[in-house]
């Protein structure tokens, strides 16, 4: 009675489908569109997240990544990606909505000691523009989930956009783009809001590795599947 009585006197629309948005929703987005989200399969690559019944894939198999382990929540597609750039440009709450399900992920990564989480920074005047770093707000909540340590590892030092550009550009361009503020503990968790090509989670994982850390795990809210 109360949700229809809200309803109707302050109607609010889902962010994703525009439909009615009851009361007992979650940053704007109702129940239906969180559970119809695109999920990344069960049967995927532990080291790169892609669909496979072999582990690790043939592909990291050749050309292993830096990092240790990979996991993501949804793919990069749909709704997910509507999600994700509602996020980027303005919507900040939703880190406290997809944070949950990021600790989830978090948890297949079976890891015996406490690491520390940090995340890949932003260009620092894109951040002052924007007025939040999306994967930093992501990282604050699963740490706080967690119950790990959070710290800033890293520092962007390189400009240009990768928008565009080809997946052997983009691990060009970033090969160097990221430093480490100072030394780094042996295991970090490695967050972002979303995962393309791999180039970027590369770049910070072996800058992070050249202060220190033997071991990296990357955690993010999406990937883009290469099919």
């Amino acid at each position: 009675m109360v949700d229809s009585l809200v309803q109707a006197l302050l109607p609010a629309r889902c962010l994703l489908c525009r439909g009615s948005l009851p009361v007992a929703s979650s940053a704007g987005v109702c129940n239906a569109c969180w559970q119809a989200l695109p999920r990344l399969p069960d049967a995927a690559c532990e080291t790169c997240g892609e669909p496979t019944e072999v582990q690790p894939c043939l592909s990291c198999q050749t050309s292993p990544p830096p990092w240790r382990r990979f996991a993501a929540v949804f793919a990069y597609e749909g709704s997910a990606r509507e999600l994700v750039l509602l996020f980027k440009n303005g919507r900040d709450e939703l880190a406290r909505a997809c944070a949950p399900y990021l600790w989830r992920r978090a948890q297949s990564f079976a890891l015996s000691e406490k690491p520390t989480v940090t995340f890949v920074p932003m260009r620092p005047w894109r951040r002052l523009r924007r007025g939040y770093n999306q994967a930093e707000l992501l990282a604050t909540e699963v740490a706080r989930l967690a119950s790990w340590p959070q710290k800033k590892l890293l520092r962007r030092v390189a400009s240009g956009t990768q928008k565009g550009q080809s997946r052997t550009s983009r691990h060009e361009q970033v090969a160097r783009a990221f430093e480490p503020t100072g030394p780094s503990p042996q295991r970090v968790v490695l967050v972002d809001d979303v995962v393309t090509t791999g180039a970027t989670a590369a770049a910070c994982t072996r800058a992070l590795k050249r202060s220190g850390a033997k071991e990296v795990w990357v955690l993010a809210l999406a990937k883009a599947l290469k099919r």
